[in-house]
């Protein structure tokens, strides 16, 4: 990611409040963004930790996008006729109960 926490906790102000994400409360916290629910605008704010781990979670998203973009296209397949199933288990079978 290149940033290390303190950089990046730098970037942000901080004040004492609650964390959107871990549900944490009396925590250093940085609003971060906003949401509205019907038709009212509230702050969310995260706390130091939730913060890191969001900008590693945009940066590995970001990453695979990138990959994504960059792969080539899959070759076409063509789609299984019906009645042909991708294990050698018999069809005449009930399925396995899942409890």
């Amino acid at each position: 990611m290149g940033l290390k926490p303190a950089e990046l906790w730098g970037r942000f102000g901080w004040q004492g409040g609650s964390c959107f994400r871990c549900e944490q409360t009396g925590v250093p916290v940085a609003e971060i963004g906003e949401i509205t629910v019907a038709g009212r605008t509230f702050p969310l704010s995260a706390c130091q930790r939730c913060v890191f781990r969001l900008e590693q979670l945009h940066h590995t998203m970001s990453e695979r996008a990138v990959r994504r973009q960059n792969a080539p296209s899959p070759v076409p397949t063509q789609p299984r006729p019906i009645g042909q199933w991708p294990t050698s288990a018999p069809l005449d079978r009930p399925p396995a109960h899942v409890a």
